[in-house]
Formats: C-alpha cells, structure tokens, sequence
C-alpha cells in the first residue's frame, strides 16, 4: 500500500496538481486573511463598485483572446504554438482598440449600470484587459511547456501583491479607486516578474513559424467561432440566479445562496481548474504524438473519484454543525442550500477537470449547443421555482439540471476517448 502511494505521489501528474493547487490554496488564504482588515478600510460601495468592474473586465478578456489561447496546446510543433500564441495578442490588441475607442461614452455606459462612479475608472479597463489576456496566453504557454512551477510563483505573487497595494491605498486614504487601481497593478507586477525570471520561455514566443497569420486562423477557427460563445453562454448562465431571482424572493435569500457558492463552488473549481490544466497538458501531447490516453486517464479518474465522494458524503452529514461553526447560527439556510447542492458540486468535482477533450478532439460545436440547452434547462428551473414562490425548489432544479447536463457530457468524454482508442488501435495493427 505504501508503495501504491509512493507511486502516485511521484507521479508528474501530481506533482504538476499539487504545485498549482498549494499556490491556488494559499493565494485563496492570504486573501481571505486580509479581508477583515480591508472592510474597515474601505465601504461596501467600494466594494460593489470593484466587483462591477471586474465583472466587465472578465467578459472583455473572454471576448479580447476569443479562446485562442487554448489552441496553444494543440499543435505538435512549438513553432506553431508559438505563431497561435502571437496571433491571439493581436487579436488582445485590437480589442484593447475597441475599449479605447469606448472611453469617450464612459458615462453612458457607467449609468446603464446606474453607477456613476464606474465613469472614473472604466478607462482601467483597457490596461486591466491588456494585462489579464497577456497572461491568459503566457499561461498557455507556459502550461504546453510544463512550467507549472511559475503558473505557481505568479499566482501567489499576484495575490500578496494584490494584498499589499490594497493595504496600502486604504492606509494613504487612496480610497474606491485603491481597489480597482490594485486589480490592475498586481496582475501586471506579477506578469513583469514572472517574464524575468524566465526569459528564455519568454524569448521562445517569439520564434518564426511557417504558417502565416490568416492560415493559422482558419486552422483553429473552431475557438473563436464555438468555444467562445460557449465560454460567454457559462458566464452568463452562473450569473442567472442573481439576475432572475433577487428580483421575486429578495436580497436576504440571494445572500444565503451568495454564501454557499462562496463556500462550496468557489474551492471545488479552485481545485478543477488545477486539474484541467495539468490533464489538458498531458492529454493534449500524447494526441499531437498519436499515444493512447484513455488507460492513463480513466485511472487517474478513478482516483479522483475514490477521494472525492466519500469527502463530499461527509460533507453533506456534518453541513449544518460546519456553517453553525464557521458564520453562526443565522446561517442555517445556507447549510440547507449547499446540501441541495451537493450532488451538483459532486459532479463538478468529478467531471469538470475533463471539459478539455472537447477541445482536443475538436467538437467545440456540440459542446457549445449542450451549454445553450444547460442554460435554457436553468432558466425554466428558476421560472418553475418563481411560479411556485419556492427559491429551495429554484435551487434544488438548478443542481438537478447541473447534474443531467454533466452525466451527459461525462458520457461524450468516454464516447470521444474510446473513439480515439479505436484509431490508435488500428493504426498500431498497421
């Protein structure tokens, strides 16, 4: 037994997980740490006022690499890599043009969000945009070259710098805009010192590729045209409770929901999103090398799922005493929601670390028509819950649909990887 598990442990596979996930872990806990000290610096318009403007800020950095960036993993020659790589920052670039050419009606746009205030900082938006698709790319690369180990450094170097220039706006009175003002420069801080260091990965970018712009676009087309909407039609689709029903059950039920997603979902895709990138990696250089993947791989899940069921079993038992502890006892409705939830969180867990093998395998179409249908499901279940006056119910068919939608492509996963065993199979009997 002791050496089964000195045998997974050393795994690069792990080890790769583990990296990027102790430095999602501490970046998560250094934040969390600091925010007492930040809610008597600044006010909960401050707040909201931040959380506006990264809210636009994420959905334009979607829109500014139009999932390109995932087609860095794809090709087996690193020239190449390096030509998507460089094709994905002009199209950054001329995005950052569109948000610029937009700073003149600022305050237009800040008063369809009836927040005046955003007019003063919405020109952030084009260095804070500029800054986050950079590192979206860089992030590829360097995970298409293993350097999990500065995906790491630059994680926690981000999130102490965020804490630091945060601090230390509110102590100089550099208030509301020392939030927003440090969202920009943490990143870009992290991104500088991350370059230095590794100059040589930084240097490789910039190597000559035989394909031209134009060829490359079209080669790749499948990212822009259906992993994007997709990547747009989930964002959308996690913002929906907040957007339906605040309105019809109000902010105190919304609160109760805000805090278990804040509890449950925000670690749990913490952790998937480790996972995806080290499997995507690795799967994704075994196919540009014609390997089989699907021994390695199911192992590997199984795994996962040997750890992860019974922990969130035992969650579900001691869910109440847990929230009771952790925020009081007023909290018990978001005990109640999280254990509503819980199957749903389950086959997150479990299923969303594979959402790259619709990449790999080129079926971003169907997969971007299964998010369209995912959402429709979630709206009729927050319309049933509305008309019967049940926010429970509104939740309860939320993770109900979460889980069919998940069965369902767990389903395409095995179909796509045994299809591609198939072919492997009969080119090796050649």
């Amino acid at each position: 037994m002791n050496n089964r598990w000195s045998q997974i442990w050393s795994s690069p596979s792990v080890r790769n997980v583990g990296k990027l996930l102790s430095a999602n872990v501490l970046a998560q806990v250094i934040g969390l740490l600091v925010y007492p000290i930040l809610t008597r610096l600044y006010t909960p318009e401050d707040f909201g006022l931040l959380n506006l403007f990264m809210s636009i800020g994420g959905i334009l950095v979607l829109l500014s690499t139009c999932e390109l960036q995932s087609a860095i993993l794809l090709p087996s020659q690193e020239r190449e890599a390096a030509g998507v790589a460089r094709l994905t920052l002009r199209v950054v670039g001329i995005c950052l043009l569109v948000i610029a050419i937009t700073i003149p009606f600022s305050s237009p746009i800040a008063h369809l969000f009836d927040a005046p205030a955003l007019a003063n900082y919405y020109w952030l938006l084009v260095p804070y945009v500029g800054i986050m698709g950079c590192w979206t790319i860089y992030n590829a690369w360097l995970t298409r070259r293993r350097e999990f180990g500065r995906i790491s450094a630059y994680q926690l170097n981000q999130s102490i710098t965020g804490v630091l220039t945060k601090l230390l706006f509110g102590w100089i009175c550099w208030l509301r805009s020392g939030l927003i003002v440090s969202s920009v420069l943490s990143p870009f801080i992290a991104i500088c010192t991350s370059i230095v260091r590794d100059r040589e990965a930084f240097r490789s970018l910039w190597q000559p590729c035989e394909c031209g712009s134009r060829e490359l676009a079209n080669r790749y087309r499948r990212f822009p045209l259906f992993s994007m909407p997709r990547a747009l039609v989930n964002n959308l689709s996690g913002n929906l409770p907040a957007l339906l029903l605040t309105p019809y059950f109000g902010l105190n039920q919304l609160g109760f929901f805000a805090m278990a997603i804040t509890l449950a979902f925000r670690p749990i895709t913490m952790i998937t999103a480790s996972l995806h990138q080290v499997l995507f990696e690795r799967v994704a250089q075994s196919v540009r090398e014609g390997q089989s993947v699907w021994r390695w791989l199911s192992k590997r899940w199984l795994q996962l799922v040997a750890i992860v069921v019974p922990i969130m079993l035992l969650l579900t038992i001691v869910m109440p005493w847990l929230v009771q502890v952790l925020l009081g006892s007023g909290w018990n409705e978001t005990a109640i929601l999280i254990r509503y939830m819980m199957p749903w969180l389950t086959c997150v867990f479990l299923i969303a670390p594979l959402a790259f093998i619709s990449e790999v395998f080129g079926q971003q179409k169907l997969f971007l028509i299964i998010e369209i249908v995912y959402l429709g499901l979630r709206v009729s279940a927050m319309v049933i819950g509305i008309w019967m006056n049940s926010f429970a119910l509104a939740i309860i068919l939320i993770s109900a649909s979460g889980v069919l939608v998940l069965l369902l492509q767990l389903c395409l996963y095995i179909h796509f990887l045994r299809k591609y065993e198939l072919t492997c199979l009969a080119q090796a009997g050649k």
